[in-house]
């Protein structure tokens, strides 16, 4: 059986998308209403096997009156309304699951990327519960790696953690860890106190225990309460908890550590009876260990949730560095809807105790370890089996094949101006877009703003900028590269006075990835992708040093060189202080010192040797630089060590390159170049021959600030705020993503296809904007 999923934002809407797709003799399966809308489950009647019909008609669980010889059959009374609307339930039930699971298997077959991403995911750890119900969303447009940032996504949304340290550590605190033997309650509570001491001082916390059964467990506490000057109570029942607790002044803070309980142990109910009764509210943290099962950890999670106390405040994830793999404890913060609040990385008191992020815990759970084997996880080649077995694979593929085959050549043909345009071609297009990162962030940008139901919350903004930053990260571990490049330029927006100073991400050959922060300047304010603003506005130095600090800070631990144009010497002495490494591109006139004389760029320029960059194109994988192609041109460098002198200390040094661009065929020299070059110390060197190809690149933003224009005019009109800021980023991502598709040689076929789309023969410059738009709606029409 075939089944489709259809979503709506009204029965009417829902039910009008089932007609198109099935006909006016579709089958309704079940029709729901969920968050946003109306989901309908459909099928076409023609495809229903009658061994399924008779299934649906007849439970599989009721017994046949005479299933074997001589069975007696029991006469039962006739039944009651009661009996009836049960045993109606129960079917409507079953039902429902039955085809449940037909709608999940069928999207596993025709899925290839789903079956990836669920074998992944599962082999790190997260629950089959939690992956259904996530993929069951994942759009069926994505690529792998679109997919993979779809559900890192999702992960981020949904995994709960606590909002910030300050909003745990409130006078008067009363917490308490509980959880199963072993988990580390009390190192980690001992962890807790030191921060609590470090906040308030030892006269504003007290630590209680009500472990009286492990030998030796309030010893334990009682010499690090002896370490922190913190007083130690122990607590034999209610009564006793209830008097210490009312005696603690308000403004104390009370850290409790419980005796650790088997979640099957009835004693877990009079643990949760005792903290009720307490006298004041006490804030309960489940301590989930993060080397045991997932299964273990849902019944933990169960059990302390269901004991009848206060309900969990949350949870703390210990034994991190002991784990393989976390998905496990974050399944089960997000089914739990339990908040994370620190991390337990160590048994040092009290440096291993770390407050994470969302997006580092979700980092920290799909970082794949090269040693690690899923052994106790399904394989590409196990799911293939299961998903054989099924019976109906390769007809529900023929079926998906030949209604494609029907639609997608017409939507090609309507959209092409320029000859034929095969799915094969389109399909293949679409696959190398996706494994651009540049343009795959670019189509998510186009989708949601154009889709009209979807209005950006207040902070999406914000949240989008961090996740390019990841993305661009997790890219350059996969090519195991250190460094990004960060390329600043600014533009001024067409049809005002507004300034936008954008960051382009950029791996050191020179592939675009994503633009995660710009700043702008209006006649009234300035104003940042995080939200800032402000009436005063800073100069441009002052403006490169925030978008220096703010993304040194998002992309850690890789290290990035900031790459601008021009500064003066004082700006270039601050930045030297600077924890960061940056190409500042001058003037040729700029005063320098070399060889304890005074010089300019100019002048070494006819002193120093040049040396070809022999190598431009495996340093550089692009077709052209400034409108010419790269065959076309040769680069030559030269560089040299000058000072900087400063009042009252000794000089700073800077590495000076020097470039001259040469055309080959007649060897005239069309532009010569000039930067000063700052790496730290003990930092990987980067060879001069880069730096100088890194000027090439410094170059191409104005060829992005030609772009600009026409993209904004594609993307729809915004009137709030924070929709203005993505649309901020949207434009520059889009950008970005054009000029990858004009520079990028595994662009090409996309190059020749979006082309013929437009009806010409090659694309140029101005055109790449019309390309990369006909592109993102043919691919959301492919889907």
């Amino acid at each position: 059986m075939n089944i489709s999923r259809f979503f709506g934002s009204t029965s009417r809407e829902a039910m009008r998308q089932v007609r198109i797709a099935l006909g006016p003799d579709a089958l309704i399966v079940s029709n729901r209403r969920v968050n946003g809308g109306v989901e309908i489950l459909a099928t076409d009647a023609t495809s229903v096997p009658e061994s399924a019909i008779r299934d649906a008609a007849v439970p599989p669980a009721a017994p046949m009156p005479n299933q074997a010889a001589g069975m007696r059959q029991e006469m039962t009374p006739p039944p009651g309304p009661d009996n009836v609307m049960g045993a109606i339930g129960a079917l409507r039930g079953a039902l429902e699951g039955r085809m449940d699971d037909l709608v999940w298997s069928h999207q596993m077959r025709r899925s290839p990327v789903a079956v990836n991403l669920f074998q992944s995911l599962l082999a790190q750890g997260f629950s089959t519960a939690l992956l259904r119900a996530m993929l069951k969303r994942l759009p069926d447009s994505l690529g792998a790696r679109a997919a993979l940032q779809w559900v890192r996504t999702e992960l981020e949304t949904h995994l709960p953690v606590l909002r910030s340290e300050d909003a745990l550590w409130q006078p008067g605190l009363a917490l308490a860890l509980v959880g199963p033997t072993g988990v580390g309650k009390t190192t980690t509570l001992a962890k807790l106190a030191a921060r609590a001491v470090r906040r308030f001082g030892p006269e504003r916390v007290v630590l209680l225990t009500t472990d009286t059964y492990r030998i030796g467990a309030h010893e334990q506490l009682k010499i690090y309460g002896d370490l922190m000057r913190v007083p130690v109570h122990i607590v034999q029942d209610v009564q006793q908890l209830r008097s210490l607790v009312l005696g603690v002044r308000p403004d104390q803070l009370i850290l409790i550590d419980n005796v650790g309980i088997s979640q099957r142990d009835r004693y877990v109910r009079e643990q949760a009876a005792l903290l009720a009764g307490a006298g004041r509210r006490v804030q309960r943290l489940l301590v989930l260990n993060a080397a045991s099962q997932g299964d273990t950890l849902d019944e933990v999670a169960r059990s302390y949730a269901q004991d009848g106390g206060t309900p969990l405040s949350g949870c703390i994830i210990s034994k991190v560095d002991e784990a393989i793999k976390l998905g496990a404890p974050l399944d089960t913060a997000i089914r739990f809807k339990l908040p994370i609040h620190y991390v337990s990385t160590g048994q040092k008191v009290p440096e291993d105790l770390r407050f994470m992020s969302a997006a580092e815990l979700v980092d920290a759970a799909l970082d794949v370890r090269e040693s690690q084997r899923p052994l106790y996880s399904p394989t590409q080649g196990d799911l293939a089996a299961l998903l054989e077995s099924g019976g109906q694979s390769v007809q529900e593929q023929e079926r998906e094949q030949e209604r494609r085959a029907r639609v997608l050549p017409r939507l090609l043909a309507a959209a092409s101006a320029g000859g034929p345009v095969s799915v094969e071609q389109a399909r293949h297009a679409a696959a190398v877009l996706d494994e651009r990162l540049a343009c795959a962030e670019a189509y998510d940008f186009w989708r949601d703003l154009h889709a009209p139901a979807d209005q950006p919350d207040v902070g999406q903004a914000v949240q989008r900028g961090e996740a390019l930053m990841r993305a661009a990260r997790q890219e350059m571990t996969d090519l195991d590269v250190q460094r990004l490049l960060v390329i600043h330029a600014e533009h001024v927006l067409a049809g005002s006075q507004d300034q936008v100073s954008l960051a382009y991400l950029f791996s050191p050959y020179g592939q675009a990835l994503s633009v995660p922060y710009y700043q702008r300047v209006s006649a009234a304010d300035w104003s940042d992708s995080r939200g800032v603003r402000t009436l005063h506005k800073p100069s441009s130095g002052q403006a490169l040093n925030q978008a220096m600090e703010v993304l040194n800070a998002q992309a850690a631990p890789v290290s990035l060189l900031h790459i601008f144009e021009g500064g003066s010497p004082t700006l270039w002495r601050q930045w030297a202080a600077m924890p960061a490494d940056w190409l500042a591109l001058v003037p040729g006139a700029t005063s320098l010192w070399h060889k304890d004389g005074k010089t300019t760029p100019n002048a070494l320029c006819k002193q120093l040797t040049f040396h070809a960059i022999s190598d431009l194109p495996a340093r550089l994988r692009l077709e052209s630089l400034g409108r010419v192609r790269l065959n076309e041109i040769s680069l030559w460098q030269a560089h040299a060590r000058v000072q900087l002198p400063q009042r009252n200390a000794a000089p700073l040094s800077f590495d000076l390159i020097l470039l001259r661009i040469v055309r080959r065929h007649d060897g005239k020299v069309l532009k010569t170049r000039f930067a000063l070059a700052h790496v730290r110390e003990g930092f990987e060197p980067i060879a001069p021959a880069s730096l100088a190809c890194y000027m090439m690149l410094r170059a191409e933003a104005q060829e992005m600030a030609r772009l600009l224009p026409s993209v904004l005019d594609v993307l729809p009109d915004v009137e709030s705020v924070d929709q203005e800021q993505l649309r901020l980023l949207a434009a520059g991502q889009m950008s970005l993503a054009a000029w990858d598709l004009l520079q990028a040689p595994e662009n090409r076929s996309v190059r020749q296809l979006s082309g013929r789309l437009l009806g010409k023969s090659g694309l140029k410059p101005g055109q790449s904007v019309d390309a990369l738009v006909k592109m993102l709606v043919l691919k959301e029409a492919m889907s």
